[in-house]
């Protein structure tokens, strides 16, 4: 930990972009501290905490060679590290790196391999986000628990997608290629050779009895209807050879407001890894990973002010077998007091519905979050 927190520093400390004889090197960053007061109605939530102060830090730094035909080859890594008040799992802080090697051309497209997102998430046009907390995958249940969701270092549970991206293999090493932009669409394609881990919208630590892999493809278009931009998307994954998933989005920008909303669903043709029906373990109940026959959709609209930012977003997710619902609402605040450091207001919203109807198995309640971030 000390090594990596050693790392981000220096990192940080180094300027935005150096160039020297081809050699070009660019980093980016955001660290904040966010406070947020609870008040749910569920008594084991978060801990039984009425609030909760998060460090969250996130960012990127990649090194290329840049050659005269405008070539490049190079390196990137992204990281997180998050510090979560009283936090049993993680007491030490949950840090995470994920580096990838990559080669571009304006002619031939981008291929990179290592540990990122596969092209369905990156291409995706989904509910805008302007904040860590975010609405895909969100980041909410740091401060308000979901009847649904858990993901610590000993337990897991996932009874509904927690978003409209297709990401079930996460981070997990893989290749990915895009091409270039063929009048207004792009296509992407991602491989993932060991999906054992699902580590997307399950855990790092959830192991299914066999190695399997995972393709996903997508196109992105981008349109010109008269009145400002519309950039749409269309997406299929296959995983395990069981699973599979398909996911369309748009967004309409106009100015300085956009608009978006996108759609997921999720189902299971195959038998290689049926639905957990039954309990095959403690700590997994029966239909732990119903997400896996699911649907989720998202809208969200924002507008920039310049220095101000304000967006709002709404996400709802469900899965086929039982009644695990959740809803979300994030309406965040964004304010840039100068060139470094930003403010935060967060106001959310969590209605989660569990397989029973037993106060255990259903939380609804409100989160007001506030932050100070320094961008680097």
């Amino acid at each position: 930990m000390k090594k990596f927190l050693f790392a981000l520093c220096a990192t940080a400390a180094l300027p935005g972009i150096v160039k020297a004889e081809g050699f070009e090197f660019s980093q980016s960053g955001m660290a904040g501290e966010y406070y947020g007061i609870m008040e749910t109605r569920d008594n084991h939530n978060v801990n039984n905490m009425p609030n909760r102060a998060v460090f969250r830090a996130d960012g990127n730094a990649e090194a290329a060679y840049r050659f005269a035909d405008t070539t490049r080859l190079g390196v990137h890594a992204d990281y997180t590290l998050v510090y979560r008040q009283h936090d049993k799992d993680y007491s030490e802080g949950d840090w995470r790196l994920y580096p990838y090697l990559l080669a571009e051309n304006d002619k031939y497209g981008r291929l990179t391999a290592g540990y990122t997102y596969n092209a369905a998430f990156l291409m995706h046009q989904g509910a805008q986000e302007i904040s860590w907390l975010g609405i895909q995958d969100s980041n909410l249940p740091y401060y308000l628990s979901s009847a649904n969701w858990v993901n610590g270092l000993k337990s897991v549970k996932f009874a509904t997608p927690k978003s409209t991206n297709i990401m079930d293999d996460g981070r997990a090493f893989k290749l990915s290629y895009f091409t270039p932009e063929f009048g207004n669409t792009k296509f992407g394609f991602s491989y993932t050779p060991d999906n054992a881990n699902r580590r997307g919208m399950v855990s790092r630590y959830t192991k299914y009895q066999k190695t399997e892999d995972g393709y996903t493809a997508a196109m992105q278009n981008k349109w010109n209807p008269g009145l400002g931009t519309l950039t749409t998307s269309a997406a299929y994954g296959l995983f395990n050879r069981t699973d599979h998933e398909w996911a369309v989005g748009v967004r309409w920008n106009v100015g300085k407001f956009n608009i978006s909303t996108s759609y997921k669903n999720a189902y299971v043709d195959g038998n290689k890894n049926p639905i957990s029906t039954t309990a095959k373990s403690p700590y997994q109940p029966a239909y732990f990973d119903n997400y896996r026959e699911g649907r989720a959709w998202d809208f969200s609209m924002g507008y920039d002010f310049g220095k101000f930012k304000t967006n709002l977003a709404y996400l709802h997710t469900e899965a086929k077998n039982t009644r695990n619902r959740d809803d979300l609402f994030v309406q965040t605040n964004r304010y840039a007091l100068n060139e470094y450091f930003e403010l935060f207001w967060i106001n959310a919203y969590l209605n989660s519905k569990g397989f029973s109807r037993d106060s255990d198995n259903n939380n609804k309640g409100y989160a007001v979050i506030a932050g100070l971030a320094v961008k680097y």
